[in-house]
């Protein structure tokens, strides 16, 4: 027994010290995605071009993503060393193009290689890490998601304050830190591999999904994510493009990842059960009442919206990735698809917004942004409305379903005890022997000779034997009379 106990607590020791260095890795590699998504070592720099760094780095980010979904669901690369060698190797190439940008010379060509690096790195590499997470409970994701984006942001900031010569060694040393994290967690990040414990635990675990487990998914949480970075991507650049330092629209931006990250903590971390659909309906209620309202103010709609848009795109971000996990946990496969198209899609939208932006030279106090912003909100309404509605259907016609379900079965259960009962009159009435009542009883059933035999442990002759002997004592001459006059004398006892 003590041999036995410990081996638990050795074993749950090692679990809690994967579980601390999957956060502590996945923390250092998202300040080194921060510092990419907003480019900190070159953004003072009059030079440079935010805009055309982003639009090299979300679409590498969504076509690398969408390349690894493909990947895993056709089965064509299954193991993950070779993506996650790749992944590593874009980063370095992507730090190493920043250093002699930042440092040596600010060559657009580099700069791109850069940002296209970046994406490769992130879309190959991501999706592993909130793989690694999958074999916890929903709570433990939940408070390693919450760490995960609030120490990467509060990393990239104090990073940031720093000289370009010291601030891009130091994001080589996270990235080398979170790829030793991920090595050591890879004994126990596999579900598929029957390693999960909750898999394990659970009495039934499911390897498909239904179909309205997909929609609940994507359709909605994921469309929904999408036309808010659509809309984050236009307030974002026409903030930016109207701050006098873009630098300081970064830090209001990252300022408001930090409060998405601490209410996701609050809300996630601390319950049993969180509903991320209704953290949707109130970050979206918020955001369209701020986009309706805030203009009216006379001072601070920028800074105020920009950093309203950010906590709400990085706080349904952060909940669409705890849907994906917590829903495709014991499908590796799917698991994977899910999380890289999951992120994928938000910077494909962020790509789409911003450059809707560039191209109509808004301002943030254009009545476009308002207008575009206001549509937006107004087709999440409808979509909502129409998902409330067929949700609401759809559980009503379940439960309608269950209260039927129930009801057949209550009333399949009475005609059973009165066949029970009628049964066990007739087996008395004409004295029939214990084993003789048995048999009556699942010959009222209408069970053949080969159920019979399995039922009682008999053999075909004897039960044969015991049958004819039924018959004579009732004077009946098959199983169908037997059948009828159980449910005639039923039907008498019930009038």
């Amino acid at each position: 027994m003590k041999s036995t106990n410990s081996q638990i607590d050795t074993k749950q020791l090692a679990t809690g010290k994967r579980y601390l260095a999957a956060v502590v890795g996945f923390t250092c590699l998202y300040a080194v995605c921060v510092s990419f998504f907003y480019s900190s070592w070159l953004m003072d720099r009059p030079d440079f071009s935010p805009a055309a760094f982003d639009n090299v780095l979300n679409p590498s980010i969504f076509a690398t993503s969408v390349l690894l979904s493909l990947l895993v669901s056709l089965k064509l690369c299954p193991k993950r060393a070779p993506f996650l060698v790749i992944g590593y190797a874009g980063f370095a190439v992507a730090l190493g193009s920043a250093w002699y940008a930042a440092t040596m010379h600010l060559d657009p060509l580099i700069v791109s290689v850069s940002a296209g690096a970046a994406g490769v790195g992130m879309g190959l590499v991501m999706p592993f890490y909130f793989e690694a997470f999958a074999r916890y409970s929903p709570r433990r994701i939940a408070i390693a998601f919450g760490i995960m984006s609030l120490g990467g942001m509060a990393l990239n900031i104090a990073v940031g304050f720093m000289p370009d010569a010291v601030s891009l060694p130091l994001y080589a040393m996270l990235l080398i830190a979170s790829a030793a994290c991920l090595a050591f967690t890879k004994p126990a990040n596999l579900p598929a591999d029957g390693e999960d414990d909750r898999a394990r635990r659970a009495p039934a675990a499911r390897t498909a999904l239904s179909k309205h487990e997909f929609l609940d998914v994507f359709l909605v949480s994921g469309v929904c994510t999408f036309a808010l970075s659509i809309v984050y991507g236009i307030l974002d650049t026409a903030a930016t493009g109207s701050s006098a330092s873009p630098a300081h629209s970064v830090l209001i931006s990252q300022f408001g990842g930090i409060a998405a990250a601490i209410v996701f903590l609050a809300y996630f971390g601390t319950r049993a059960k969180p509903a991320p659909s209704l953290l949707f309906n109130v970050v979206f209620g918020i955001l369209a009442t701020g986009i309706l309202f805030l203009p009216f103010l006379s001072s601070g709609y920028a800074v105020s919206l920009n950093i309203l848009a950010a906590a709400g795109w990085k706080l349904v971000m952060l909940a669409l990735f705890y849907l994906v996990v917590t829903t495709y946990a014991r499908s590796r496969t799917k698991l994977l698809v899910g999380i890289s198209l999951a992120y994928a899609l938000p910077r494909f939208g962020l790509f789409i917004g911003q450059n809707v932006a560039q191209l109509l030279g808004v301002g943030s106090t254009a009545d476009f942004v308002c207008t575009t912003a206001v549509a937006f909100f107004l087709l999440y309404l409808i979509l909502m409305v129409i998902w409330m509605v067929n949700s609401h259907e759809r559980k009503r016609a379940e439960s309608q379903a269950r209260a039927a379900d129930e009801l057949l079965g209550r009333f399949a259960q009475g005609q059973e005890n009165v066949r029970k009962l009628r049964s066990n009159a007739l087996a008395e009435e004409h004295g029939l022997t214990n084993r003789e009542s048995d048999i009556l009883y699942l010959l009222a059933q209408g069970r053949d000779l080969a159920f019979i035999c399995e039922t009682l442990f008999l053999s075909k002759n004897t039960v044969k034997s015991y049958q004819k002997t039924i018959y004579s004592k009732l004077g009946v001459h098959s199983k169908q009379e037997i059948i009828d006059l159980v449910h005639d004398q039923a039907d008498a006892e019930e009038r």
